[in-house]
Protein backbone atom coordinates (compact mmCIF):
# COMPACT_ATOMS: atom_id res chain seq x y z
CA UNK A 1 0.00 0.00 0.00
CA UNK A 2 1.41 3.41 -1.18
CA UNK A 3 1.10 6.73 0.85
CA UNK A 4 -0.73 9.47 -0.16
CA UNK A 5 1.13 11.98 -2.70
CA UNK A 6 2.29 15.25 -0.85
CA UNK A 7 0.80 18.31 -2.04
CA UNK A 8 4.25 19.54 -1.90
CA UNK A 9 8.05 18.11 -2.62
CA UNK A 10 10.15 16.96 0.41
CA UNK A 11 12.60 19.78 0.93
CA UNK A 12 15.38 18.21 -1.16
CA UNK A 13 13.22 18.36 -4.05
CA UNK A 14 12.10 21.80 -3.17
CA UNK A 15 13.73 24.63 -4.69
CA UNK A 16 15.92 24.95 -1.45
CA UNK A 17 16.50 21.76 -2.16
CA UNK A 18 19.33 19.92 -0.03
CA UNK A 19 21.53 22.83 0.07
CA UNK A 20 22.15 24.60 3.50
CA UNK A 21 20.37 27.57 2.86
CA UNK A 22 17.39 28.65 5.28
CA UNK A 23 14.71 27.30 5.12
CA UNK A 24 10.90 27.52 5.55
CA UNK A 25 8.14 25.60 5.04
CA UNK A 26 4.36 26.67 4.80
CA UNK A 27 1.80 24.54 4.30
CA UNK A 28 -2.03 24.04 5.29
CA UNK A 29 -3.54 21.41 7.08
CA UNK A 30 -7.32 20.89 7.85
CA UNK A 31 -8.06 22.81 11.20
CA UNK A 32 -8.80 19.77 13.87
CA UNK A 33 -5.08 18.80 12.49
CA UNK A 34 -3.27 22.02 13.59
CA UNK A 35 -2.71 21.10 17.51
CA UNK A 36 -0.91 17.56 16.57
CA UNK A 37 0.72 18.57 13.98
CA UNK A 38 1.81 21.53 15.97
CA UNK A 39 3.04 19.31 18.47
CA UNK A 40 4.67 16.64 16.29
CA UNK A 41 6.73 19.45 14.64
CA UNK A 42 8.15 20.76 17.81
CA UNK A 43 8.57 16.68 18.71
CA UNK A 44 10.62 16.43 16.03
CA UNK A 45 12.72 19.79 17.06
CA UNK A 46 13.51 19.10 20.32
CA UNK A 47 14.52 15.34 19.78
CA UNK A 48 17.10 17.15 17.08
CA UNK A 49 18.79 19.02 20.45
CA UNK A 50 16.00 22.51 19.81
CA UNK A 51 14.80 23.53 23.03
CA UNK A 52 11.51 25.64 23.01
CA UNK A 53 12.51 28.94 24.12
CA UNK A 54 9.41 31.03 24.20
CA UNK A 55 5.60 30.76 23.72
CA UNK A 56 3.54 34.01 22.57
CA UNK A 57 0.20 32.84 21.64
CA UNK A 58 0.15 30.12 18.80
CA UNK A 59 3.94 31.07 18.32
CA UNK A 60 6.38 28.79 19.39
CA UNK A 61 10.18 29.89 18.92
CA UNK A 62 13.25 26.98 19.16
CA UNK A 63 16.75 27.54 19.60
CA UNK A 64 19.54 25.61 19.10
CA UNK A 65 23.30 26.20 19.48
CA UNK A 66 24.28 29.91 20.37
CA UNK A 67 25.99 32.81 18.10
CA UNK A 68 29.15 32.40 20.35
CA UNK A 69 29.52 28.74 19.38
CA UNK A 70 28.78 29.35 15.96
CA UNK A 71 32.00 31.83 16.21
CA UNK A 72 34.23 29.27 18.15
CA UNK A 73 33.48 26.63 15.68
CA UNK A 74 33.66 28.81 12.77
CA UNK A 75 36.52 31.04 13.76
CA UNK A 76 38.60 28.55 15.32
CA UNK A 77 38.80 26.10 12.18
CA UNK A 78 36.84 23.82 14.53
CA UNK A 79 33.78 23.65 11.90
CA UNK A 80 35.91 20.84 10.34
CA UNK A 81 35.26 18.93 13.25
CA UNK A 82 31.26 19.13 12.56
CA UNK A 83 31.51 18.08 8.81
CA UNK A 84 32.58 14.93 9.81
CA UNK A 85 30.77 13.99 13.25
CA UNK A 86 27.79 16.38 12.24
CA UNK A 87 27.03 19.81 13.98
CA UNK A 88 27.77 20.32 17.26
CA UNK A 89 26.23 23.83 18.54
CA UNK A 90 25.31 25.50 15.36
CA UNK A 91 22.76 28.38 15.68
CA UNK A 92 19.27 28.14 14.90
CA UNK A 93 16.17 29.49 15.59
CA UNK A 94 12.89 28.27 14.13
CA UNK A 95 9.44 30.05 14.48
CA UNK A 96 6.86 27.55 14.67
CA UNK A 97 3.12 29.32 14.03
CA UNK A 98 -0.33 28.16 13.16
CA UNK A 99 -2.64 30.93 11.25
CA UNK A 100 -6.64 30.04 10.65
CA UNK A 101 -7.63 30.25 7.23
CA UNK A 102 -11.02 29.41 6.93
CA UNK A 103 -12.06 25.72 7.79
CA UNK A 104 -7.96 25.11 7.28
CA UNK A 105 -5.22 26.22 9.58
CA UNK A 106 -1.66 27.82 8.08
CA UNK A 107 1.57 26.18 9.42
CA UNK A 108 4.88 27.52 8.75
CA UNK A 109 8.12 26.47 10.24
CA UNK A 110 10.21 28.92 9.36
CA UNK A 111 14.69 29.43 10.43
CA UNK A 112 14.91 32.55 10.68
CA UNK A 113 18.19 32.46 12.02
CA UNK A 114 21.00 30.60 11.16
CA UNK A 115 21.24 28.14 7.62
CA UNK A 116 23.27 25.30 8.72
CA UNK A 117 20.73 23.31 10.21
CA UNK A 118 18.27 23.47 7.44
CA UNK A 119 18.63 19.81 6.66
CA UNK A 120 17.99 18.92 10.35
CA UNK A 121 14.59 21.06 10.40
CA UNK A 122 13.70 19.33 7.22
CA UNK A 123 14.18 15.63 8.83
CA UNK A 124 11.84 17.19 11.53
CA UNK A 125 8.88 18.32 9.42
CA UNK A 126 8.99 16.27 6.34
CA UNK A 127 7.77 13.16 8.45
CA UNK A 128 4.96 15.23 10.08
CA UNK A 129 3.79 16.08 6.43
CA UNK A 130 3.91 12.77 4.96
CA UNK A 131 2.66 10.78 8.19
CA UNK A 132 -0.77 13.61 7.51
CA UNK A 133 -0.88 12.66 3.79
CA UNK A 134 -0.81 9.12 4.56
CA UNK A 135 -3.43 9.11 7.49
CA UNK A 136 -5.67 10.75 4.42
CA UNK A 137 -5.15 14.31 5.93
CA UNK A 138 -5.30 16.82 3.10
CA UNK A 139 -2.21 18.98 3.01
CA UNK A 140 -1.62 21.75 0.87
CA UNK A 141 0.59 24.59 0.40
CA UNK A 142 3.62 26.02 -1.66
CA UNK A 143 5.87 23.90 0.75
CA UNK A 144 9.30 24.61 1.37
CA UNK A 145 11.05 28.26 0.12
CA UNK A 146 13.15 30.64 1.70
CA UNK A 147 12.22 32.43 5.00
CA UNK A 148 12.60 35.59 2.86
CA UNK A 149 9.74 34.26 0.16
CA UNK A 150 7.29 33.89 2.76
CA UNK A 151 4.59 36.67 2.69
CA UNK A 152 5.61 40.17 4.66
CA UNK A 153 2.97 39.77 7.48
CA UNK A 154 4.03 36.52 8.04
CA UNK A 155 5.80 35.75 11.62
CA UNK A 156 7.96 33.18 9.82
CA UNK A 157 9.61 36.10 7.34
CA UNK A 158 12.99 37.29 9.27
CA UNK A 159 12.00 41.10 8.90
CA UNK A 160 8.65 40.45 10.43
CA UNK A 161 10.26 38.10 13.12
CA UNK A 162 12.43 40.98 14.03
CA UNK A 163 9.79 43.41 14.41
CA UNK A 164 7.79 41.20 16.44
CA UNK A 165 10.74 40.80 18.70
CA UNK A 166 10.91 37.11 18.06
CA UNK A 167 14.95 37.65 17.10
CA UNK A 168 17.53 40.04 18.12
Amino acid sequence: MSAAPRAFPRRGDAPVGRHKIAAACLFRVPAAETAPTIAAVTEGLRRSGFVRSEVSGEVIVMRRGSFFGDAVLNGTGLALVTSRLGPLSKHAVVLVDAVPVGEQSEIVVSMIVGHELSPIVADAVDPVVDDLAARGAIVQGPGWMRPVDLPRESLGHPSTAKERGYIG
